[in-house]
This record gives structure tokens, C-alpha cells and sequence, in this order.
């Protein structure tokens, strides 16, 4: 067992409004016996000190008492809300974003990019694979807050890839294979979560 990360929080980003969905809180969908939450949750207790939920309605997780929830500090932004609120209430000096509708998050994949996060100097490291890149599901030096801030305080563009032109950001190309793409799988729809229920049987029946 590795030791935990001191310098890393892991911070899951819970604030979407879930449209497609109306409304339904994509953290607590369950996929197999367990919500998409609580499976972040376990792997992140397991190597990170610390772990903070970014959400924009703390109620919804009311059940969550040992977690802290903080909201985004500029609202109706977009992704880029969230990943600056995660950067401003992080304890630590690093950032692991996770977004809580990826019901596979792969815990070799997390460690693997924490190791190539330390080979680079860079403000950001994002996995990529060919013209795919997540960046919800990379690390985030915090002393890039204040050049987000300024970002989304006179900007037009929200996106977060307008954000990356103006710090150093890392493109970790990873292996297109299966197991990686199944990682980056998010719940957006119900059609999403049927198949993601799928992908689990077909898992377990291997």
C-alpha cells in the first residue's frame, strides 16, 4: 500500500445541474451496490489526505458528514466554476479533479498520472488519448486560481480548453485501449446509466 499523497487533495466535482436528467443527483446514482460517489470516496481515502466535495447544493449530501462541501465561488460557469472552487479550498498544493459521474475511475490509471504529474513541470496535467482529452479527471496546481479567476471574470469563452491557453498544461497521451476508454465513461443520461449497468455484468460474468 502506497503512503498517502500529502501534497494532492482529491476534490470531486458534484456541482452540474444534470438537464439531461432533471435534475437527478448523478453522485448518488448507484451502478451495482455501491453510488458513484461512495466508489470515488474509497479511492480517494485511500491515498489522498485529503478529500473535498465540490457542489453547488450542500443538502444533497447531507448524509456526507465527515466531507466537505464547498460551492462554486463564480456560478453559472461552467466546469471552470468547479475547478476553481476546488483550487481555492484546497489545503494542499495540488489538486486531483474527479468528476462523480465516471462510475470507472481506474485506480492504476489515477497513480500512473500522479507519477507522470511529478515528471513534468507544469501547472496541469490532462490525459489524452488521439484528439480526446479529460479534463475533469486531472491534476491541477493551485497557484494557477488566480488566473482562472481573472480568466472567467473577463472572458466570454466558459470552455475549459480557453483556460488552458494561458498556463502550461501537460497532454499525457495514454494507451487507447478498452479498460482506459471504460475509465472516461460519464453518466449523463439514463441511456448512459443502462449501459454502464451493461458493462458491469459483462464484467463480472469475465
Amino acid at each position: 500500500m502506497k503512503n498517502k499523497y500529502k501534497d494532492i487533495t482529491c476534490a470531486v466535482l458534484a456541482g452540474g445541474k444534470s438537464k439531461r436528467m432533471n435534475g437527478e443527483n448523478k453522485a448518488l446514482i448507484e451502478i451495482g451496490q455501491h453510488s458513484n460517489l461512495e466508489k470515488i470516496i474509497r479511492l480517494s481515502e485511500k491515498y489522498f489526505f485529503e478529500t473535498i466535495l465540490i457542489a453547488n447544493s450542500h443538502n444533497r449530501f447531507d448524509d456526507l458528514k465527515n466531507l466537505k462541501v464547498y460551492p462554486d465561488v463564480f456560478k453559472n460557469v461552467g466546469p471552470l466554476g468547479g475547478i476553481h472552487s476546488a483550487l481555492v479550498n484546497s489545503s494542499t498544493e495540488f489538486v486531483f479533479l474527479l468528476p462523480c459521474d465516471m462510475p470507472f475511475i481506474n485506480e492504476r490509471l489515477v497513480l500512473d498520472e500522479i507519477d507522470q504529474f511529478r515528471k513534468q513541470s507544469c501547472d496541469i496535467i490532462v490525459p489524452r488519448i488521439g484528439d480526446f482529452f479529460e479534463p475533469l479527471h486531472s491534476i491541477y496546481s493551485v497557484k494557477v486560481a488566480d488566473k482562472l479567476a481573472y480568466h472567467i471574470q473577463n472572458t466570454k469563452d466558459f470552455s475549459v480548453r480557453s483556460f488552458f491557453s494561458s498556463v502550461k498544461v501537460y497532454y499525457w497521451d495514454i494507451e487507447n485501449t478498452e479498460e482506459i476508454r471504460r475509465s472516461f465513461i460519464n453518466i449523463n443520461t439514463h441511456k448512459d446509466i443502462e449501459l454502464a449497468i451493461e458493462i458491469l455484468k459483462a464484467q463480472k460474468d469475465v
